[in-house]
């Protein structure tokens, strides 16, 4: 077993944490027999409320706060206390400097009140005439000459560290990977987890998720997986999930300091199906879990095997495959 490809008991129990982890700011989801509550933001819960709303913003894809719209229609209504918006506004202005000629206090409620967007400078591109110039050598800024730098770092701290590479290639040549990926995701945990509601039943679930998966995955998978496993000196019904993860991320070329947070990006992306795989890991006396046993490190493996095999199909030629590549 080679040691790049194959990695030894220690490492096996490194990945093993280093998914624990990960998945904690996924919270535990259940077959709801009856609905009472169910808090997604659950696992951020020893966060500061603002840091939480902001990290599950980020994680879920979802938005924090509602549209400016509705707030706006909650404060012409008076289901919002102008007072109270007032005072707010009046500590928020007292801790910065004034501004001579402005009164900020009435500026900002003034914004806050009647502007339908909110009024902040976000980052910009060059416009057309500078990128003219750019291309033409026609002068222009002369701190234009430092903008192909600028726009690289840029991308680089939005697009790369724990942001996976299908991610970063998506955004920037729309070969809508991660859309495919989550598609076969999705269809892999209705298959196994079924409960007796379908009609065709994934074979040899009692070996457990990562196993069945690759048993029944599609020809592109299961070669990469045979390739992992001959690469590694072992049979292909020996390959372990933790010998994926580890071989997918460094044919990635994901820095290890990078692992945690990309995983935590994979894991959330379907956080229903991982809260829900979370949940049957620890449950206890749990027929089905017991029956058929699967966690996150499984889940994991059959991602990164499908973002592997998605990438090496859509992103061709020029097009980038790994982080160094990016």
């Amino acid at each position: 077993m080679s040691a790049d490809l194959g990695p030894d008991l220690g490492q096996h129990l490194r990945i093993r944490a280093m998914v624990y982890v990960a998945g904690e700011p996924v919270s535990f989801f259940w077959p709801m027999r009856s609905f009472i509550h169910h808090n997604p933001l659950h696992g951020l819960e020893h966060l500061p409320f603002e840091t939480a709303v902001e990290r599950g913003a980020a994680l879920f894809h979802a938005r924090g706060f509602l549209p400016r719209s509705l707030y706006r229609d909650y404060l012409a209504d008076g289901r919002l206390d102008r007072e109270a918006l007032a005072t707010e506004v009046r500590a928020f202005a007292s801790a910065r400097a004034p501004i001579p000629g402005i009164d900020l206090d009435h500026w900002l409620l003034t914004l806050l009140e009647r502007c339908p967007e909110p009024a902040v400078r976000t980052d910009a591109l060059a416009g057309p005439e500078a990128v003219h110039a750019a291309l033409t050598g026609a002068g222009g800024d002369p701190a234009a000459s430092d903008a192909p730098d600028s726009l690289a770092e840029h991308l680089r701290g939005r697009l790369l560290g724990e942001r996976p590479v299908y991610e970063a290639v998506d955004v920037l040549f729309g070969t809508g990977i991660a859309e495919a990926l989550d598609d076969r995701v999705i269809r892999a945990c209705l298959d196994f987890f079924d409960e007796g509601q379908s009609v065709w039943v994934m074979p040899d679930r009692e070996l457990g998720l990562f196993a069945a998966w690759g048993n029944v995955a599609g020809r592109d998978a299961r070669a990469l997986l045979g390739r992992i496993a001959s690469a590694a000196g072992v049979a292909r019904d020996a390959l372990m999930p933790e010998m994926v993860i580890d071989h997918v991320m460094r044919t990635l070329e994901v820095p290890e300091s990078h692992w945690i947070g990309c995983f935590t990006r994979e894991i959330a992306r379907l956080h229903g199906w991982s809260g829900f795989v979370r949940w049957r890991a620890s449950a206890q006396r749990y027929h089905w879990s017991e029956r058929y046993p699967a966690d996150l490190v499984d889940l994991l493996a059959i991602r990164l095997t499908l973002a592997r095999v998605l990438l090496d199909s859509r992103a061709r030629g020029p097009l980038p495959r790994t982080s160094g590549d990016l």
